[in-house]
């Protein structure tokens, strides 16, 4: 099993669904600040220790959301890495 560090997360990579990266305007002046949106497929709320029991197939989605530069690293880290096939731009 592959684990990446995200701050203070260590997180097993193939438990990941899914990275999106988009900006959002965070001042009057106008400048675009990137957020990188995770989705884990672990039961909801197990970050939290706030998991309701089900059966032990059952899959939740736990979304992490970082911004700034560390957006920009975990981004590059994704987008850069040999495991993704890029399709189109």
């Amino acid at each position: 099993m592959a684990f990446i560090r995200l701050a203070d997360l260590i997180v097993n990579i193939n438990c990941i669904a899914a990275v999106r990266l988009s900006t959002y305007n965070g001042s009057d002046e106008g400048k675009e600040i990137p957020i990188v949106n995770i989705c884990l497929m672990i039961p909801e709320g197990s970050l939290d220790g706030e998991t309701e029991p089900c059966c032990e197939k059952c899959q939740g989605v736990e979304k992490l959301e970082y911004e700034s530069d560390l957006a920009i690293a975990i981004w590059n880290y994704f987008s850069e890495s040999s495991d993704v096939t890029v399709l189109f731009d």
